[in-house]
């Protein structure tokens, strides 16, 4: 597999820099990537946002929705909530929200902008805390030595049928109403962002994802792929060529990370050699 790849450094030092990657695909079928991620270890801090294909703009939305929540999450605000729960709730909420209105205020400026949108799902580490908010179809799961488990709830026509039992989680992933969303950043008038509270245990592995990626995998080739005995980086990279190799539909997105009971900012900064740069962002795009 070729692939052209820009190094936005990680500043979290060795033991974390090998614990998390992040890898990005256009897919078989789409000329461009609308998929966005961003990796702030030292913040604890980890999204993917999917530009809804067919809208305007879709990989603004996905860029600027993903830098806001990053900026809301100031070192300020995270000092100020520490490990409160309901703090963090609060502001995982709020930083999709507000990532909401600024994209939605984008869109009303600009007929370039208008109608853009994304899905998003956002990470946010605190000791052994995974906190999640998303909106949309993009999804996190955690993976270990249970199975694979699902933390998000799409928000869409087909999960809705699968809460009420008239479809199961199989079929939803095969309807071909699945890309009917309920509400989603910048592309609906109002939006309720979900929050989810895990707790992590030692070797946990974490996967943040856009629907280009779950749509193409079963949940068995995910935890098989996942549990690997792998880094990061090899699990992203073999997760994105399964994709393809089933089809590759859309845009294709994948941030696993490792958990080891020790969060970035706990680690001390290795080599200085070792990065490139102290923005805390990955940017893959894989090519044949």
């Amino acid at each position: 597999m070729k692939f052209i790849n820009k190094f936005i450094g990680l500043p979290g030092g060795k033991s974390w820099t090998k614990s998390v990657f992040g890898a990005s695909d256009v897919g078989r079928e789409r000329s461009d990537n609308e998929d966005y991620f961003r990796i702030v270890p030292e913040k604890s801090l980890f999204i993917v946002a999917d530009g809804m294909g067919g809208h305007n703009a879709g990989d603004i939305a996905s860029l600027n929705a993903s830098q806001l929540v990053d900026t809301y999450f100031s070192p300020h605000l995270i000092a100020k909530i520490q490990d409160d729960v309901d703090k963090i709730r609060e502001a995982m909420v709020d930083s999709l929200l507000n990532a909401h209105r600024e994209i939605l205020r984008m869109a009303r400026g600009s007929r370039n902008y208008e109608g853009m949108g994304c899905t998003i799902v956002a990470s946010f580490i605190r000791g052994n805390a995974l906190h999640l908010g998303h909106v949309g179809d993009a999804r996190a799961y955690v993976c270990n030595n249970y199975g694979i488990k699902l933390l998000t709830e799409d928000h869409s026509f087909v999960m809705e049928l699968v809460k009420k039992g008239k479809m199961t989680m199989e079929e939803a992933r095969l309807s071909p109403l699945k890309n009917r969303l309920n509400q989603a950043i910048g592309a609906s008038v109002n939006i309720t962002p979900d929050y989810c509270l895990y707790p992590l245990e030692e070797g946990d592995r974490v996967l943040l994802c856009s629907d280009g990626l779950w749509d193409m995998l079963t949940d068995e080739q995910m935890l098989q792929t996942v549990m690997q005995d792998l880094p990061p980086k090899r699990i992203c990279e073999t997760l994105i060529d399964i994709a393809n190799k089933a089809g590759g539909h859309d845009n294709i997105t994948a941030v696993v990370f490792i958990y080891s009971g020790a969060s970035p900012r706990d680690t001390k900064s290795g080599s200085d050699d070792e990065f490139m740069d102290t923005t805390g962002e990955y940017s893959f795009v894989f090519k044949e």
